[in-house]
């Protein structure tokens, strides 16, 4: 079991939020391949708060998800906390702050990430966020913004900041920002993370791609739980082989082709629901290309179903490479 702040879960691994990704059609169909909790993409904290923008339907929370979490990140306390009581009020039962990001746009304006380089400003955020919303409060954070000593330093101070001020729960990615998603996670690090703080929730995240890799860096590290992001893209079974890893059962069979593509129509067509002015055949391209890997002929199903323009168009291709 895996509980942070007054939220439990039966199992300790939650989706991760994903910018550009972790909409309500991947949340729903990696609910129905087992986890119990789930992020919304991150959202910049002047957008969050706008009225206009939380009340569409893209940013709001359904009925059939809960719990689910928000992330937000920004860097003047005073606009986190308006979007922190916006996201609450728009039914999300936990709010993530994060000090992680490495695009460079959200660098350049000394957000996500490049808190790490400001711990006193992060740890302020989080107080005022925490005294402003009844909710779990949490943050994702990174090794360090350079790997230097420096920077370890920071992440130390945020760290202590963070735990010492009632923090829910912290998700540690072993890279620093600098590194983005390049060479390995350092789950070490992670390991010295939980150690330092034995009472508090710690997440690890990164390279998680496998279900045995990924209860082998759970178990090994010590941590309470495992954050999903990238693995789960178009890959929504990973949480049921997790399932089966942690309970030390034999994997479940992998999805027949045909239960691929119905997976690929499920969550295309609940992309078609949710957006009504964004082209979803362009948006869905970056998942084609993650669901595909598991086709015995990925790169020809792939390249057909990336050069569709149109919703037919599309759907014709994933009949053809998987239902016939």
């Amino acid at each position: 079991m895996l509980k942070i702040g007054n939220i439990e879960i039966n199992r300790p691994v939650i989706q991760a939020p994903l910018s550009g990704y972790s909409d309500y059609a991947m949340r729903k169909v990696s609910r129905d391949c087992g986890v119990e909790f789930t992020f919304a993409g991150l959202m910049l904290d002047t957008s969050a708060a706008h009225p206009r923008v939380i009340s569409q339907k893209s940013y709001q929370p359904w009925e059939d998800e809960h719990p689910v979490g928000a992330q937000i990140h920004g860097r003047e306390p005073e606009i986190m906390v308006k979007a922190a009581k916006a996201v609450v009020n728009a039914g999300y039962d936990l709010i993530d702050l994060n000090f992680a990001c490495p695009a460079r746009k959200v660098l350049a304006r000394r957000r996500g990430g490049y808190l790490l380089n400001e711990p006193e400003r992060a740890i302020e955020i989080f107080k005022q966020i925490r005294d402003a919303v009844d909710c779990p409060v949490t943050a994702k954070l990174r090794s360090g913004y350079e790997r230097c000593d420096e920077s370890i330093e920071k992440f130390w101070q945020l760290a202590d900041g963070l735990v010492e001020n009632g923090i829910d729960m912290i998700c540690v990615h072993g890279r620093s920002v600098g590194q983005k998603y390049s060479g390995k996670a350092n789950w070490d690090f992670i390991k010295q993370v939980k150690l330092k703080y034995p009472d508090t929730v710690i997440l690890g995240s990164g390279d998680l791609f496998k279900a045995d890799d990924s209860v082998e860096k759970l178990r090994s590290s010590g941590v309470d739980g495992i954050a999903i992001a990238r693995g789960a893209i178009g890959n929504p079974w990973l949480f049921d082989e997790i399932r089966a890893a942690l309970e030390d059962t034999a994997l479940p069979e992998p999805p027949t082709l045909k239960e691929q593509g119905e997976m690929m129509l499920k969550h295309f067509n609940l992309i078609l629901e949710l957006y009504t002015k964004k082209n979803p055949v362009g948006y869905f391209r970056k998942f084609t290309a993650r669901y595909a890997l598991r086709h015995p002929q990925r790169k020809l199903a792939a390249m057909e179903m990336m050069q569709a323009k149109k919703i037919n168009e599309l759907k014709d291709a994933i009949n053809k490479w998987y239902f016939q």
